[in-house]
């Protein structure tokens, strides 16, 4: 999987933008709250990191995702939340689209379009008749012209709920 790390933005007096590590020292803009969130998030990066079963870290990043994303919204004017990888993006010469995953297995689908720079969101399905954990479809499309970091949806297949078993069924009289 390639490494996506959030980091911490803010504009200098210089101008420039300046982005931190979210372990680092915040700047004292920010509120007791608003580090405190922050440091967490750095924390669940972390952890990300440390999981070494792909189908687990891809559940994980797509948590740590979702978090930075709402954190985000809170954040004060000025201050942004950038995933690290988009500067690799930056610096591509050709753009060929959103990469199309349908077919893929899920690991391999999730890390393609993490590594383009995607955001990535799983959606299980049980009624394909594709084999299980295998991309059967996504949004935007393959080709499509959607620039990182937008998010990317993916369908999984994956096995039906097990039905509820019923320990005292009750039995309703007509």
């Amino acid at each position: 999987m390639s490494e996506s790390y959030w980091r911490i933005c803010h504009i200098g007096a210089d101008g420039e933008e300046i982005c931190e590590d979210l372990y680092a020292e915040l700047d004292p803009q920010l509120d007791e709250v608003l580090t405190g969130q922050v440091k967490e998030l750095g924390g669940l990066q972390e952890v990300v990191g440390q999981v070494t079963d792909s189908a687990l870290q891809v559940r994980f990043v797509e948590v740590l995702d979702e978090a930075a994303t709402r954190l985000n919204l809170s954040l004060p004017e000025g201050f942004v939340l950038r995933r690290a990888d988009i500067a690799e993006f930056a610096n591509q010469e050709e753009f060929f689209g959103v990469p199309g995953v349908v077919g893929m297995n899920h690991v391999d689908a999730f890390n393609t379009l993490r590594a383009e720079g995607y955001g990535v969101k799983t959606v299980w399905e049980w009624t394909s008749s594709a084999e299980e954990n295998i991309v059967t479809d996504q949004s935007p499309a393959g080709g499509s012209f959607n620039l990182p970091p937008t998010t990317v949806n993916i369908w999984v297949r994956t096995l039906p709920p097990e039905p509820e078993v019923v320990d005292n069924p009750k039995f309703l009289l007509e």
